[in-house]
C-alpha cells in the first residue's frame, strides 16, 4: 500500500449541502493557522469538535465562532478608520421627527 502524507493544512471542507458561514469562516481560519490541529489550539477545543464544526455536523458556539472571525478578518487600520469617517460625514443627516 502506498503512503499517502496529508498536508500540514489539512483543512477540510463539508459537502456542498452542509456549506454555512461557520464552516467557510472555519476553513479559511485553519488553512490560514496551518491545519486543523493548529487552529483546534488556537479556539481551545478538541480537534475531534473542530472536525465536527469544519464537517458541517454543528454550529460553533458563537464565543469560538467570533475567535475564528478574528483569525481571518485583518486588523483595523487607520485607512479603515478614515474611510469609515467618510461615510459617516457623508450621510444624510436625519430630520428632526415632529
Amino acid at each position: 500500500m502506498e503512503n499517502i502524507e496529508v498536508p500540514a493544512d489539512n483543512c477540510p471542507t463539508p459537502p456542498p449541502s452542509q456549506v454555512t458561514v461557520y464552516t467557510r469562516v472555519l476553513h479559511r481560519a485553519c488553512q490560514i493557522v496551518g491545519g486543523v490541529e493548529k487552529l483546534a489550539g488556537r479556539l481551545r477545543v478538541p480537534v475531534a469538535t473542530l472536525y465536527r464544526w469544519l464537517d458541517g455536523e454543528a454550529e460553533p458556539p458563537t464565543p469560538i465562532f467570533l475567535k475564528a472571525v478574528d483569525i481571518v478578518m485583518p486588523a483595523w487600520s487607520s485607512d479603515d478608520e478614515l474611510l469609515a469617517q467618510a461615510l459617516r460625514a457623508a450621510r444624510p443627516k436625519r430630520r428632526p421627527e415632529g
